[in-house]
């Protein structure tokens, strides 16, 4: 089978759009768990180290 050039633009263009989509999924994750870490830190349910060390995973990626 043979692809013209546009077929691979399009093809182009939806890998592009999935990656855009899933990097906004990923960022607005993040920042929910930072707004629920925030007011449990608020709250007093967790101590500070904690706080910092659950806030450092989440930006590193690894919880």
């Amino acid at each position: 089978m043979v692809y013209n050039k546009w077929d691979w633009l399009i093809l182009i263009g939806v890998i592009v759009l999935s990656i855009f989509i899933y990097a906004g999924r990923k960022k607005k994750k993040r920042k929910e768990a930072i707004k629920i870490l925030d007011e449990r830190y608020a709250k007093g349910e967790i101590r500070e180290e904690e706080y910092e060390k659950s806030k450092t995973m989440i930006y590193d990626g690894k919880h």
